[in-house]
């Protein structure tokens, strides 16, 4: 490549990374009831007084006013109103107002992106007459863009705790497994709530509207698992790249979500017409690291962490933070290297690097990046910590370093350097930006998972959606993230109308 070409490549500036779209905007609408809490909490990591989430669903409440995040996540805004059940023309007409007003908003951080429109999981309740209006006719009337709907089921632990009892009446345990009672309850609960729940909503709702079940008892695994549904359902009907982009960061639930977004951002410092893995040309190590770091701390987004904050320490301490992540990521025998790249150019008289193939220095970027990635979705695995920022980082950054003195340190991510080492990517690549990144997603969960064992597996283990598909020929890049129903436990039950019921204990 001649170097008047090499010249022409620029980095996107971190602070212009999500500028696009700023913040992800939602609107619930729902009832006053405890659920609220636990979805807010769990899904976007904002904890609030149980009252000042019930007040967003009284019939006065003013649908224009954002709740209160108080400081917790910047790349969030919600919107709550009372659902429809209750027939109120006045709340019907002011929620369609308010979706036309916010459709026409000339900044794309102004528009609802999504609906959760959530109903509790009661035999009893049927579908009201302006529930039904709203969704034959009412989204319709919004100007675009398009807002997509997630049928939210709440109290789901209610409903099932009844199928229990009654079984329970009426049937002897005596003799049976646990196991075995589980899965007699899992079926009861999946067929009943089929016929006498979700039947109701079938032929109301398109094939494109999911459906999730949430359960406010967040003791259990299974739980936690339907938040990450709810999490991959909303990634699913997202239609624009940078809204998907902005969710992914706004949500806190999923670090594997995360990772994806990550790897794929990773693509970008890769060539593209090579027919092979190469680092792009005309952009230096020492730039791109520091770069891809502050770009995968704003989607990581981590409690008690300001990005911004961040990207403004970028030259000074965030240079130290990114060295340390890196520091600990390689074996002693590459840190010389790892050194030359943080703050030698490539192409200066010389530096190792010069010495380095094309093919090594595509190796040794994805394994760099992989790293920061890795240290990241390690610290937003771990409960006890991922809510306590600045010093939280600090503690697992001491922690690897006391690992790699004794020793533990380089051999801990050894099956993360092989595994993008050993990859035929680097010398033959079919569809270079799927493949660069689906090996470093890949890498990045095979090492989380080693070295996070069997704690907190319902935010390491359930790892989410398996792969992102973009489209490079795409304007929008369109990543399609496979629903969640093609990576559902073993034990799940999927209804002909697309819902999920997932196994009780």
């Amino acid at each position: 490549m001649a170097d008047s070409e090499t010249t022409t490549v620029t980095l996107t500036p971190p602070s212009e990374f999500l500028s696009a779209c700023p913040k992800f905007r939602i609107l619930v609408l729902g009832t006053p009831e405890s659920t609220k809490q636990l979805l807010f909490s769990e899904v976007f990591g904002v904890d609030l007084e149980k009252r000042l989430v019930s007040d967003l669903f009284e019939p006065d409440h003013d649908i224009e006013k954002e709740l209160d995040l108080l400081g917790q996540n910047s790349r969030l805004a919600i919107h709550a109103s009372p659902n429809f059940w209750s027939g109120d023309e006045k709340i019907y007409d002011r929620v369609l107002d308010f979706l036309k007003s916010r459709s026409a908003a000339a900044k794309p951080q102004d528009q609802i992106h999504c609906i959760w429109y959530c109903v509790a999981s009661e035999e009893s309740r049927g579908v009201g007459e302006l529930e039904k209006r709203f969704f034959a006719e009412g989204l319709s009337q919004i100007a675009t863009p398009h807002v997509p709907v997630v049928l939210v089921f709440t109290k789901y632990e209610e409903f099932t705790s009844q199928v229990r009892l009654e079984w329970s009446r009426g049937s002897a345990e005596r003799g049976l497994s646990k196991v075995a009672v589980s899965h007699i309850l899992r079926d009861l609960a999946g067929k009943r709530f089929e016929q006498n729940i979700a039947a109701k909503w079938d032929g109301l709702l398109s094939a494109q509207t999911p459906r999730v079940c949430v359960s406010s008892d967040d003791a259990d695994d299974d739980d936690n698992r339907s938040f990450e549904q709810l999490v991959l359902s909303t990634l699913t009907v997202l239609r624009d790249r940078n809204v998907k982009y902005t969710f992914a960061a706004a949500q806190r639930h999923s670090p594997s979500i995360s990772t994806q977004f990550c790897a794929d951002v990773a693509t970008s410092y890769f060539e593209v017409d090579t027919g092979h893995a190469r680092k792009v040309h005309g952009v230096d190590m020492r730039d791109i690291l520091p770069d891809f770091f502050a770009k995968a701390i704003q989607i990581f987004n981590l409690r008690g962490v300001d990005p911004e904050a961040s990207l403004n320490d970028v030259p000074s301490v965030e240079s130290t933070l990114l060295a340390r992540i890196l520091d600990s990521t390689f074996g002693s025998n590459q840190k010389p290297l790892l050194a030359e790249s943080l703050h030698r150019s490539g192409t200066e008289p010389g530096s190792i690097l010069l010495n380095l193939s094309p093919h090594e220095r595509a190796v040794l970027l994805a394994q760099a990046l992989a790293g920061i990635i890795l240290f990241l979705h390690t610290l937003a695995s771990d409960t006890a910590r991922r809510d306590g920022g600045q010093r939280a980082i600090a503690r697992a950054l001491k922690e690897e370093e006391t690992r790699d003195e004794s020793g533990g340190g380089s051999t801990g991510k050894k099956l993360l350097l092989e595994t993008i080492e050993a990859s035929p990517i680097f010398a033959e690549c079919l569809n270079l930006k799927r493949e660069v990144s689906e090996l470093i997603r890949a890498a990045v969960e095979a090492q989380a998972e080693r070295l996070e064992g069997g704690s907190d597996g319902a935010h390491a283990g359930r790892a989410g959606p398996r792969r992102i598909v973009v489209e490079d020929d795409s304007e929008l890049q369109e990543i399609s993230m496979s629903f969640v129903n093609d990576h559902r436990a073993p034990g799940d039950v999927v209804l002909p109308c697309g819902l999920t019921i997932l196994p009780l204990n």
